[in-house]
This record gives structure tokens, sequence and C-alpha cells, in this order.
């Protein structure tokens, strides 16, 4: 019934009709989520959306370090990323030696947040981004190209407590495959990892909390506020 009530609620108002206005990711003007991260690191970090129109939006996510802003695309079976926000410009370090690549989106399969009626426990969806790029590691350059693939399974409803306080939230079991290839000449590099990881949603507000796994431990993202 209460899906129901939501639907009438949504069709009424021509402000709260956009696709982009999905329960389980609100899109408001001058609503800000903020976060904090404890674990392996520790950082805090808010969430607006901005530029807002029936098909879409921009996130800008503010830390310490600096501004990026990605972009989404909305429509009726869900949202997803349209890139990667920033420049795209990425460094990190393999065999002690600093790699610096670029990558961009070539196409994206399926969402990252789906339809209302999509929520229920026991329901599923993927979201698949196809990259390519370029990288260089010393005087050695290297086209990349591969797939960053996320599947969402819903698994629990239950009461979660954050410092925002506490939300009727479903419970998210995610699982990420990372499938890219690095080709300079006749050489081939797969980099090829998965990593898991739990999110907690809550009717009209979002995102309140996440875990995710890493290879040192865990890092423990929560809601510390919802300014509207």
């Amino acid at each position: 019934m209460h899906r129901i009530v939501a639907a009438l609620l949504l069709l009424s108002s021509p402000a709260l009709a956009q696709l982009c206005d999905q329960p389980f990711s609100p899109t408001r003007p001058n609503w800000e989520w903020q976060y904090r991260v404890t674990g392996e690191r520790t950082s805090t970090y808010s969430i607006r959306k901005t530029d807002i129109n029936d098909s879409g939006y921009i996130q800008v996510r503010q830390t310490a370090g600096g501004r990026e802003e990605s972009r989404y695309r909305c429509t009726p079976e869900g949202i997803f990323p349209v890139d990667f926000g920033g420049s795209g410009n990425n460094r990190a370090e393999a065999g002690g030696q600093p790699i610096n690549y670029n990558l961009e989106v070539a196409k994206v399969t399926g969402v990252a947040v789906p339809d209302y009626d999509t929520w229920a426990v026991g329901n599923s969806w993927k979201l698949v981004i196809e990259v390519r790029g370029t990288g260089q590691q010393g005087p050695v350059r290297f086209n990349i190209n591969g797939t960053l693939e996320t599947t969402y399974r819903v698994v629990a409803q239950e009461i979660v407590t954050t410092p925002a306080g506490r939300f009727n939230a479903y419970r998210l079991q995610t699982n990420f495959v990372t499938r890219i290839r690095a080709n300079a000449g006749p050489i081939n590099i797969p980099f090829n990892f998965e990593s898991q990881g739990t999110s907690w949603y809550a009717e009209n507000v979002g995102m309140v909390r996440s875990i995710q796994k890493t290879r040192d431990g865990e890092n423990v993202t929560e809601l510390v506020a919802l300014r509207k």
C-alpha cells in the first residue's frame, strides 16, 4: 500500500515527477548529504546535486582535497553515471613505478539506482561500464579497455543507526568486478580484481551507510547529516 501512495504523490507534484527524483536517490535542489568515512582511511565529504532536469543532473562531491563533478542520466528504468567526474586523470603504482592513466566511459548498460518497484528483498540489478583510455609507465605508453561491473542484490530490510539517526533501510550486497587490459604493441596485460561491499538505503534519504572491503580491511561510510 505504501508504494501505491508514494507513486500517487510523485504523480501529483510536477516538482517530484522527474525521473531523477527516485525515492532511494532523492534529487532536490539545495539538499546536501554529509558523510564520514572511517577504517583504512578517515575522511569526510559532502554530496549535492545541481543542474537538475528531467533527464539528468550533476552530482558534486566536495572533499577536503577539492571538488569533483559527475554527470548522471535518468530513465524510467533508473539512474546511471555517464562519466567519472573530474578530468579522468589518475595515478597508481605497479612494480614500484608510478602509472599515469586517463579513462573515459565508452558505454553504460544497466543502472546504479533502479526504479522504485525494484526495491524489494530478493531483487537484484547490474551496472556495467565499458571504459577505454590511455596510460603511461615510464617510457612505455599503452591503450586501456575493459569493463567495470557492479551487481546489486537486496538481501534484507532492517533498522540501521548512523550519526544522522535511525533509518528503516534496505541492505544491499554488492559485488564489483574489474576486467581491464593494457595493450602496448604485442604486449597484453590483464588487470582483473573483485571486491565486495554492503550498503544501506533509506527511502526519501538515499544511502545512509556502506561498508567497502579492501585488501587491508574495510572502510565504513556513514551519513552524518542531511541538510535540506
